[in-house]
Protein backbone atom coordinates (compact mmCIF):
# COMPACT_ATOMS: atom_id res chain seq x y z
CA UNK A 1 0.00 0.00 0.00
CA UNK A 2 1.00 3.46 -0.50
CA UNK A 3 2.42 5.68 1.87
CA UNK A 4 -0.69 7.59 3.18
CA UNK A 5 -3.16 5.40 1.97
CA UNK A 6 -4.51 4.40 5.54
CA UNK A 7 -4.61 8.32 6.70
CA UNK A 8 -6.16 9.41 3.42
CA UNK A 9 -9.06 6.46 3.96
CA UNK A 10 -9.64 7.86 7.73
CA UNK A 11 -9.92 11.76 6.75
CA UNK A 12 -12.17 10.82 3.48
CA UNK A 13 -13.93 8.71 5.81
CA UNK A 14 -14.50 11.50 8.59
CA UNK A 15 -15.00 14.20 5.76
CA UNK A 16 -17.75 12.12 4.32
CA UNK A 17 -19.24 12.23 7.59
CA UNK A 18 -18.75 15.94 8.41
CA UNK A 19 -20.75 17.38 5.26
CA UNK A 20 -23.97 16.48 4.56
CA UNK A 21 -24.13 14.82 0.64
CA UNK A 22 -20.55 15.06 0.06
CA UNK A 23 -19.75 12.22 -1.83
CA UNK A 24 -17.01 10.46 -3.68
CA UNK A 25 -16.29 10.95 -7.34
CA UNK A 26 -13.70 10.66 -10.51
CA UNK A 27 -13.38 6.74 -9.31
CA UNK A 28 -13.24 7.85 -5.64
CA UNK A 29 -9.82 10.13 -6.57
CA UNK A 30 -12.37 13.42 -5.53
CA UNK A 31 -14.55 13.93 -2.73
CA UNK A 32 -17.06 16.32 -3.82
CA UNK A 33 -18.89 18.95 -1.30
CA UNK A 34 -21.79 20.59 -2.63
CA UNK A 35 -22.86 23.84 -0.49
CA UNK A 36 -25.08 26.29 -1.75
CA UNK A 37 -23.64 29.62 -2.53
CA UNK A 38 -25.55 32.96 -3.57
CA UNK A 39 -28.41 31.16 -4.05
CA UNK A 40 -27.24 28.05 -6.10
CA UNK A 41 -25.48 24.83 -5.80
CA UNK A 42 -21.88 24.72 -5.79
CA UNK A 43 -19.59 21.86 -5.44
CA UNK A 44 -16.20 21.84 -3.92
CA UNK A 45 -14.04 19.51 -4.84
CA UNK A 46 -11.71 17.70 -3.01
CA UNK A 47 -8.47 15.89 -3.76
CA UNK A 48 -5.96 14.29 -1.08
CA UNK A 49 -2.23 13.14 -1.78
CA UNK A 50 0.22 12.52 0.59
CA UNK A 51 3.29 15.06 0.54
CA UNK A 52 6.27 13.25 -0.26
CA UNK A 53 8.01 14.99 3.07
CA UNK A 54 6.60 16.40 5.98
CA UNK A 55 7.41 20.43 7.00
CA UNK A 56 5.15 20.99 9.58
CA UNK A 57 7.98 22.55 11.25
CA UNK A 58 8.91 20.90 15.18
CA UNK A 59 5.30 19.10 16.01
CA UNK A 60 5.32 16.86 19.20
CA UNK A 61 4.18 13.67 17.95
CA UNK A 62 0.96 13.80 20.71
CA UNK A 63 -0.56 16.48 18.85
CA UNK A 64 -0.09 15.26 15.62
CA UNK A 65 -3.67 13.03 14.47
CA UNK A 66 -2.30 9.10 14.60
CA UNK A 67 -4.23 6.63 12.21
CA UNK A 68 -6.81 4.57 14.20
CA UNK A 69 -6.00 7.20 17.55
CA UNK A 70 -8.18 10.84 18.30
CA UNK A 71 -6.07 13.41 17.57
CA UNK A 72 -5.62 16.25 20.17
CA UNK A 73 -7.41 19.27 20.26
CA UNK A 74 -7.20 22.68 21.72
CA UNK A 75 -9.51 24.50 22.91
CA UNK A 76 -8.46 27.40 20.32
CA UNK A 77 -8.93 24.36 17.72
CA UNK A 78 -12.48 23.56 18.85
CA UNK A 79 -13.66 27.38 18.91
CA UNK A 80 -12.33 27.89 15.23
CA UNK A 81 -14.43 24.80 14.23
CA UNK A 82 -17.18 26.06 15.73
CA UNK A 83 -17.42 29.59 14.28
CA UNK A 84 -16.71 27.85 10.87
CA UNK A 85 -19.26 25.74 11.28
CA UNK A 86 -21.65 28.36 12.02
CA UNK A 87 -20.12 30.73 8.96
CA UNK A 88 -21.51 27.60 6.85
CA UNK A 89 -25.00 27.02 8.55
CA UNK A 90 -24.07 23.53 8.98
Amino acid sequence: MAKGQVAKQEITKKLLSTFEGSFLYNGNKEIRIPMIENGETVEIKVALTCAKENVGGNLDQSSVAQTGVSALVTDEEKKQVKSLIEELNL
